[in-house]
């Protein structure tokens, strides 16, 4: 009986264990399969699957090196570049038209804030009668276009007349000290009777350096006496 329940249980073993190895193949398989398609679909051989995009690559072009200045080409200075001024606008000249019912005095009014003398705007002119002004002439105005004259200082040794021009303020003792002269000399050479009728813008003849300077007397030291002592004799 004992050999019949062994032989019985070896029987059911026999084929029992064919199927647990099919059994263990099948499950070995699957896991295979399970494996190799987990890694296809989400592992590390999903990039084998997929189409290689080619992807462009820059390559960057080194710079040119910059190149260094030995010490010696370093300029040490900035040269300066210096405007140079170029020549001066001429001045205009300033002219002025009479016109009706002007006179002198009106037209050397106007430019008088200027600068202007009266006396330099008849001489520039030519004018010697102020009352003398006809409509439509054209005046020069003294300015720096045009400047009026000046009188050259008489040398020291110089003989002759000059004509001189009469300006508002002058009389026979100022015109002779300009030309060291005499006002009795100037006043016979050009008939004036009366000192105070001079007008300006006449004309007059002067003979120069008719005046001799009157040199300044000088004291010269005196020798003073020593004191002598007298002796009175006893009788």
């Amino acid at each position: 009986m004992k050999k019949e329940v062994q032989a019985l249980i070896k029987r059911r073993r026999a084929k029992v264990v064919p199927y647990i190895f099919v059994s263990l193949v099948t499950l070995v398989c699957l896991a295979i399969i399970w494996l190799a398609f987990s890694y296809f679909t989400s592992g590390a051989g999903r990039e084998i699957l997929q189409t290689s995009t080619p992807t462009s690559t820059i390559t960057a072009t080194p710079a040119p090196p910059t190149p260094t200045l030995p010490a010696s080409a370093t300029p040490e200075s900035t040269p300066t570049i210096t405007n140079t001024p170029g020549p001066s606008p001429t001045p205009t000249p300033i002219t002025y038209t009479v016109n009706a019912g002007d006179t002198l005095f009106y037209i050397w009014g106007i430019y008088a804030e200027q600068g202007v003398e009266l006396c330099d705007l008849m001489a520039l002119n030519g004018l010697t009668d102020p009352a003398l002004l006809g409509e439509g002439i054209t005046l020069i105005i003294p300015s720096a276009a045009n400047p009026a004259p000046t009188t050259t200082p008489i040398p020291a040794d110089a003989t002759g007349i000059a004509q001189y021009f009469v300006c508002p303020g002058d009389t026979l003792e100022t015109i002779a000290s300009k030309f060291s002269s005499l006002s009795a000399d100037i006043a016979k050479r050009n008939n004036i009777t009366d000192p105070t009728t001079l007008q300006v813008g006449q004309i007059l003849e002067v003979r120069v350096n008719l005046a001799t300077p009157t040199p300044t007397a000088t004291l010269e030291p005196t020798a003073s006496l020593a004191p002598t002592n007298t002796l009175a004799a006893t009788p």
